[in-house]
């Protein structure tokens, strides 16, 4: 029996969609037919969960390919405009929906069981979009300007309204160099919880919906130091290099070549970097790249200094 035409269940009181499946196999569902799948990147996905919060919907996670799908009703209309990296997938594609019971681990797994709803597309569209407004409703979000700054630009304005707190720039420079949140919670005697609401907190107030760019702003500021480099820098192309900077915001996916605009190619491409710069995570790439001089407009560590 296939996703589409199963019956419905019920999981917790809470009436099931008909493409869920509560079989021990993971069973496809069509897009289009079924579900409307967004597919955004792992960094991007996180701080939007938290941002739609109780109001989001069925969410898909895996961390091998470092790709969330946001699952919405089929047949609406979506809006346009979605952020780099982020795909609404094509009507007749076929997703795998795992068992219910799959909530973790590094394959396809629930983030956010079905069965209470689903996200509003322009919630979802609102927060990709705009991460300094997260809370406000869709229907009173302001207009996007045309062109925005950089993170980076931002992060490094002279007029700072809200300073960075001591806090914040502590769980900076712990992500700056590589750690996890768990690491920074070790590291600091805090909370996962308060280390990932340090995180969202930096993140609203550059304008950064990911990791990496969050990264790009803190070294901007500078608000905290990148870490130490201890090996010189590899052999970078001029094509790793314009991977780098869209990474950091500092360019846009046009100075991609063609073959890396498809984000799941990108992302592997981002993959290989971390590995041959021995970098732990995004950030950290990002960090030990602007240490090495290789993205100008970031400050390295022999100029600037930590912000008061």
């Amino acid at each position: 029996m296939t996703a589409w035409t199963r019956p419905r269940t019920v999981l917790g009181g809470w009436d099931m969609p008909s493409w869920a499946s509560n079989s021990s196999q993971t069973l496809p569902a069509r897009c289009g037919e079924d579900v409307t799948a967004v597919r955004v990147p792992a960094d991007l996905a996180r701080p939007a969960l938290t941002a739609v919060g109780p109001r989001t919907g069925p969410v898909l996670a895996n961390h091998t390919t470092r790709a969330w799908f946001f699952l919405l009703p089929p047949h609406i209309t979506l809006p346009d405009g979605w952020p780099y990296g982020v795909r609404v997938m094509p009507r007749g594609r076929s997703i795998g929906i795992p068992p219910l019971t799959t909530t973790g681990g590094r394959d396809i797994h629930w983030a956010v069981l079905p069965g209470q709803g689903f996200t509003l597309p322009a919630d979802l569209h609102r927060v990709l979009n705009d991460p300094l407004d997260l809370a406000t409703p869709a229907a009173a979000a302001p207009a996007e300007p045309s062109a925005a700054p950089s993170v980076a630009a931002r992060a490094a304005a002279p007029v700072e309204p809200r300073p960075l707190t001591s806090a914040q720039r502590e769980v900076g420079r712990l992500l700056l160099a590589g750690a996890s949140d768990a690491q920074i919670a070790e590291e600091l005697g805090l909370s996962v919880g308060t280390v990932r609401r340090h995180l969202t907190g930096i993140g609203r107030r550059f304008g950064a919906p990911t990791a990496a760019r969050t990264a790009s702003a803190l070294l901007a500021g500078p608000h905290a130091p990148p870490p130490p480099v201890s090996m010189l820098a590899p052999d970078l192309t001029e094509t790793d290099l314009a991977v780098l900077r869209v990474l950091a915001d500092l360019a846009t996916e046009d100075d991609l070549p063609a073959e890396l605009r498809p984000s799941a190619q990108f992302l592997h491409h981002v993959d290989g970097l971390r590995q041959r710069c021995g970098a732990r995570t995004d950030p950290h790439l990002i960090a030990l790249a602007a240490g090495w001089g290789l993205l100008p407009g970031l400050i390295s560590p022999a100029s600037g200094k930590e912000e008061p």
